[in-house]
């Protein structure tokens, strides 16, 4: 026996199957994301460096914020362990510094980057109101989450300023 209402209820699910694989086709416009070599991660590295040191010094909190990892955790130079909060509370102070890196180095891993350097410090110590200059080798670990870099562990080892020289 031929009922139409079956027929009905058959072309209305064969369209609502038609819009759904439709809906879900992947867009042609959409272009490939960027391939990732060994020389553009280093770039990226050390932009990143770059725009936390820039963003430090002048007291950016929020672009500090979006590039450490919520489960960040540092090593300072008294031997003590800081958090994302504490480097934001530091970075929303008054200290007035300027950073200046130099004999940088990056070494890749499978989703992690080890960057290291040599940074000079210089400003004016809030307490003394002396300049003081402070030289330090860093070891900062980038860890690729989804499609961003994030800071995720550092730490800091104090060097005397005439060692730097040689």
């Amino acid at each position: 026996m031929f009922r139409p209402t079956s027929i009905l209820v058959q072309a209305v699910a064969l369209a609502a199957v038609a819009l759904c694989l439709k809906g879900s086709r992947t867009p042609t416009d959409r272009k490939p994301d960027k391939l990732e070599t060994p020389q553009t991660i280093t770039a990226t590295i050390i932009r990143l460096e770059e725009l936390l040191d820039e963003a430090e010094s002048h007291h950016r909190v929020a672009a500090v914020e979006k590039l450490i990892a919520d489960d960040y955790w540092g090593i300072t130079l008294g031997g003590g362990i800081i958090a994302k909060r504490d480097v934001l509370a530091a970075v929303g102070g008054t200290e007035e510094a300027s950073s200046q890196s130099s004999e940088r180095e990056v070494r890749l891993l499978e989703n992690a980057a080890v960057y290291t350097a040599l940074v000079l410090d210089r400003g004016i110590d809030s307490k003394t109101q002396e300049p003081y200059t402070l030289a330090t080798r860093v070891m900062d670990i980038w860890q690729k989450r989804g499609r961003e870099w994030k800071l995720v562990n550092d730490q800091a080892t104090g060097v005397t300023l005439h060692r730097v020289s040689q």
